[in-house]
């Protein structure tokens, strides 16, 4: 299921074994050993669900960062038409910052290790940076608005970004490719969004994702 936002709406693991006997390297007293030899390196699929789940992760942050903006948003006032203009204003600002940080955090992302992922990075990056640029021009109408009748039509225009971030979905291209489908139930970042609901809706968020991002173990 992929979770959608309404208007309404890792663990890194290093191990360091140092082994020594007699005064001498492991190596040297292992028989048949070669010198300085390490550990097989885990087979090249298992390298690349590792990496996939990674920038999954990353992927999830980077929209997080727009969650967090609609979480934050504050509340429109209609008890008058000045009011419900400067707060649906101040609900533009929030949503054109949030869009703003999610698309620089998407354009920062490696390269994804499967090609699909570079298709859903670009196809999220286009579609955010449309309603960003939507959602700033409606905020310019409502700041030039000078009279009641400009007010009211900039303010019915105001709600259209904010729908069409609902209709997106938030890990949209994610279920049509298996391996990103896959990462992103591994990735921490991921399974916050998941677990947020298929509707987020706007308010106080209770929980953050992880601060590190989860890694498959290899093999």
């Amino acid at each position: 299921m992929r979770p959608r936002m309404t208007v309404l709406a890792a663990v890194a693991a290093a191990g360091i074994v140092g082994v020594t006997g007699c005064g001498q390297p492991v190596d040297e007293l292992a028989p048949g050993r070669p010198s300085g030899s390490t550990s097989p390196e885990p087979p090249p699929e298992v390298r690349r669900e590792a990496a996939t789940v990674r920038w999954a992760d990353g992927y999830c942050r980077a929209v997080h960062e727009l969650v967090r903006s609609m979480a934050d948003m504050p509340t429109v006032d209609p008890s008058t038409p000045r009011r419900a203009s400067r707060t649906s204003g101040e609900l533009l600002d929030s949503l054109v910052d949030g869009l703003d940080r999610t698309t620089s955090a998407l354009r920062a992302l490696e390269p994804a290790p499967v090609p699909a992922g570079e298709t859903v990075r670009a196809d999220a990056v286009a579609d955010y940076t449309d309603i960003r640029n939507r959602a700033d021009q409606a905020r310019r109408r409502l700041a030039a608005a000078t009279d009641p009748a400009a007010a009211s039509a900039a303010l019915g225009e105001a709600g259209a970004p904010l729908e069409d971030v609902g209709k997106r979905g938030l890990l949209a291209g994610f279920a049509d490719t298996p391996e990103l489908a896959r990462a992103s139930q591994r990735a921490a970042a991921c399974q916050w969004l998941v677990e947020q609901g298929p509707e987020p809706r706007l308010g106080p968020r209770r929980v953050e994702p992880a601060a590190a991002p989860a890694e498959p173990p290899p093999g």
